[in-house]
């Protein structure tokens, strides 16, 4: 028959070890009743030796007879051997193991392998970009492309260095492209030479004077307005004439009022542009005589240039014929102009 003992405390009757049954006994805790250890049940005990655990913890043999625990690990963790092969370790997955090696990413991060057994991570690149290995092809780089220098209308691609692209942007109007230390650049064009306008007025038919002093050819006088006053004028003109011999026809280029392109002053020789004498073939071929120079007028008001002309004495000077003028094939009329061209400065 079942006895019952109530008491507060058993102690052993000497030394610190207790008994309470024997092997073949069995000890009932009741249901709803607490059996308290106070210092944790032994691993021998069929217990682990620990007083607490935290949510998470993972217990491990650190002997044959002892347990210990591991506290859990950070998220996406796993559980590895130490370096030692001792004992348990949350880490991040190596690439030996499955894993990346990485703790985190960024969107659009790429991984590739830095060595046999490791991962490392590219940050992505900008629009367009595009992925090359690098120069010392030891890993994967982003770099420029020309669709991703290319950020507006008129942008124009170069090399700025070996393997290396970058982009100038367009110019402004009239300008143009020129190098400065290798490298190109939008430049004012330098506008010397450059051809701004060109007039010209033509005489047909003939005419003739006998006047000695200079006067204006009809139909060689032409009007032109510079665009800047840097800009020059380049005159030329063409003139076929006939005199008697023994005399001469004189020239002068006329801008507005004032000679000039004449000779120098040398005693009471005339000063004239061009020339022309008797070319003594029968009264049947005219001399040809020619003007061609290049004036600065610094001014952008309309200016005349002119041809006048004269006799060296007292003759007839023939203009585009000859005094024969006879009506056949034989004898010729010819034409003169005078034509100006603006150039740039």
């Amino acid at each position: 028959m079942a006895s019952e003992v109530k008491t507060d405390k058993l102690s052993p009757s000497g030394g610190t070890a207790l008994q309470i049954g024997d092997a073949s006994d069995t000890i009932t805790i009741p249901t709803g009743a607490t059996f308290t250890i106070t210092d944790g049940l032994g691993v021998a005990g069929g217990g682990t030796g620990l007083v607490s655990f935290t949510a998470g913890d993972v217990l491990y043999a650190t002997g044959s007879t002892t347990l210990a625990k591991l506290a859990k690990g950070t998220a996406e963790e796993i559980l590895s051997m130490n370096s030692g092969a001792t004992a348990p370790e949350w880490t991040t997955a190596a690439a030996t193991a499955g894993g990346t090696g990485q703790t985190g990413f960024t969107a659009g991060d790429l991984l590739y392998a830095n060595s046999t057994t490791t991962l490392t991570k590219l940050g992505k690149g900008t629009a367009r970009q595009g992925l090359q290995t690098n120069s010392g092809a030891t890993a994967p780089e982003w770099v420029n492309s020309p669709q991703s220098l290319m950020t507006a209308e008129g942008d124009i691609i170069y090399a700025s260095g070996a393997n290396t692209l970058a982009k100038l942007a367009k110019g402004s109007d009239d300008e143009v492209l020129t190098l400065a230390s290798g490298v190109p650049s939008w430049a004012e064009s330098a506008g010397g030479g450059k051809v701004l306008q060109v007039l010209q007025d033509t005489l047909t038919d003939a005419t003739s004077t006998t006047s000695v002093t200079f006067e204006d050819i009809t139909g060689l006088t032409i009007d032109i307005t510079p665009s800047a006053t840097t800009s020059k004028i380049l005159v030329m003109v063409s003139t076929n004439s006939w005199c008697t011999a023994g005399t001469a026809i004189f020239f002068s280029l006329v801008r507005d009022s004032t000679e000039i392109f004449i000779g120098d002053v040398a005693g009471d020789r005339a000063r004239i542009s061009s020339g022309a004498g008797n070319t003594g073939a029968a009264n049947r071929s005219q001399a040809s005589s020619s003007i061609i120079y290049l004036d600065s007028p610094s001014s952008t008001s309309a200016l005349t240039y002119k041809v006048q002309w004269r006799v060296a004495e007292a003759t007839t000077g023939y203009f585009n014929y000859t005094n024969a003028d006879t009506d056949n094939s034989s004898y010729p009329r010819a034409a003169s102009s005078i034509t100006v061209m603006e150039i740039g400065a």
